[in-house]
Parts: structure tokens; sequence; C-alpha cells
């Protein structure tokens, strides 16, 4: 019987999910993760203070998931690219479930940073291949070949919610995709924009390569790598002759890192003489009040045109 590696479906997973399920399947391990953010799963997390919503599902997911595995792989992902760092609450999340929840099985938290060399991040997978019983070589086979899929398949353009709207408008909708994808946290935002017979334009559409280079236009990189790439896909869109008509900035309430990158993209927007509406999620969000407001938007840039 092959061993359960228990993965919170919030966070990083929207970044990282297939390439972490395809690295386990080599290794012989089976990814069991947890079910779709429900009521239940953000009352389990309502009991922190001091931090997103995201954050707060991701808990909750814990919560469900962590007695039915044999391990919860929560990897400590400090950076990603070179001189720069993930969000703060990310690289303490270990801690966090730690100090909140009794009864854990074993966690896979590798400290996982690139802010030099990848020369930890190996390490970190030979180290991971060890609790399956593999070798340095099979480890790093599994790995790279895994990690080849990956990027094979994130270069191909996303199908999801590319709509198909020839009398409609197109909006670019700018947010991470823990909170677009998950349905709950996002209120169903691109489903509802879909209804409203809108194209939408994501940021997983915009490869990693051609934001960094649309976000040259910064002084400096932003400290937050998943930020610099909104910032650049935010770029791409507003800037390609007829991309979009419209521009909806989505976070979460209490994001620090998202604060100065909406400041960017509002700046972004002006410039480029295309409306842009800021919508923040959080616990207390309600539907109705998100619905007025997607479909006052959709209205305006039909009536601008």
């Amino acid at each position: 019987m092959s061993i359960c590696i228990g993965v919170p479906r919030g966070l990083l997973y929207y970044y990282y999910g297939d390439l972490w399920g395809n690295f386990f399947d080599k290794l012989g391990a089976e990814m069991i993760v947890s079910k779709e953010t429900s009521k239940a799963t953000l009352n389990c997390g309502s009991m922190l203070d001091g931090v997103c919503l995201p954050v707060k599902a991701y808990f909750g997911h814990v919560v469900e998931i962590h007695q039915k595995v044999d391990y919860l792989f929560m990897p400590r992902i400090v950076s990603v690219a070179k001189g720069q760092y993930t969000c703060p609450e990310l690289i303490g999340l270990t801690d966090m479930v730690r100090s909140n929840l009794t009864n854990l099985p074993p966690l896979i938290d590798e400290n996982i940073s690139l802010l030099k060399n990848k020369r930890q991040l190996y390490q970190s997978i030979i180290r991971v291949g060890e609790k399956f019983g593999k070798g340095t070589l099979a480890s790093l086979y599994a790995w790279n070949t895994a990690y080849k899929e990956f990027c094979h398949k994130a270069n191909r353009v996303s199908k999801r919610y590319q709509v198909t709207a020839e009398q409609g408008k197109r909006i670019g909708i700018i947010g991470h995709p823990y909170i677009l994808y998950d349905s709950l946290i996002s209120m169903n935002v691109l489903e509802k924009l879909q209804k409203l017979g809108v194209d939408v334009l994501t940021p997983d559409k915009v490869d990693l390569p051609c934001a960094n280079k649309a976000s040259s236009f910064l002084e400096k990189k932003l400290f937050w790598s998943y930020c610099q790439h909104l910032v650049g896909a935010a770029e791409v869109m507003l800037t390609q002759e007829k991309t979009i008509d419209g521009m909806i900035v989505i976070t979460s309430f209490a994001c620090g890192p998202d604060s100065l990158m909406v400041e960017i993209i509002k700046q972004q927007a002006q410039a480029a003489g295309i409306p842009c509406m800021l919508l923040t999620v959080d616990e207390h969000t309600g539907e109705n009040a998100f619905v007025t407001r997607l479909e006052a938007f959709v209205d305006m840039l039909t009536w601008r045109s």
C-alpha cells in the first residue's frame, strides 16, 4: 500500500499542485488533496486572527485532511526567484499550523529558497525522496521529469474560462490563483463574468518570461515574486492593442503585499485609459453586493463603447 501524502487545497497548491502530484507519483506515493473550500472550511479557519482569508481557508483544509494521511506536505517556500521572497504568511504557515493543531502527522516542511541558487531545492528533493526509500539519483530524476512535464503544461495557453463573447467585452482579471480559482473565496467571479457574456483574460494566460519583461518598467523589482508576475501580466493586458476593455483586480482584505501591487496596477490602468475596479474579499463579503458591482462595471464598459 502506497504512502498517502496530504496536501491542503489552498495557497501554493494552485501554483504547484500538478507538479507536486506528479513528483510524488513518480516516488511511488499517493497525493491526497482536501476537498473544495466550503463554509465549514472557512469556519475552521476563523479561529485565526490577523491573517488573510486564503490563509484561513488553508488552515481549514489542514483541519479536514490531517487525520486521513501519513504525511502532510507543507514546504516552507521562502523564495522562488533570485532577490525576491514569497509572502511572509506563506513562509510561516508551518509554524501557524503547529501552534494551533495537535495530533498532527509528520510534516514534510522542507525549506525552499532560490534566493541565490537551486542547491537548497535539490537538497530538499533528496531528503523528501529518502522518506520513501529513494536514493539521490531516483529522487532527482523523479523531480526533473515531473518539472519538465509541469513546464510543458504551463507553457500551453490555458483553456480555463476562455469565453467566446463575439459581441461582448473582454476584461482582464488580476488576482492570485488561490483566489481566482477557489470558487468560494472569489465568489465564483469568473463564472459570474462568463454569465454576463464577458471574455475573461487571467494572469495564467501570460507566461512568466513575458510578464517579467513587461514589468521591467518598475524602477526595481518588487520584494514579492508572485506580485511581480501579476504586475507584469497586467501590463501586458493593458498595453497590447485591443486586448481588454476593462480590468478587475481582486485581492484579499489584509494582504500586505497586494496593497502595493494594487496601487501600481491602478496607476498602470489610468495611464492606459482602461477602467479598473478593485474587489476586496473577506469572510464577510456579501454575494449580492459583489454581483451588483460586477454588473455595474460591465454595464459601464458597454456604455463607454
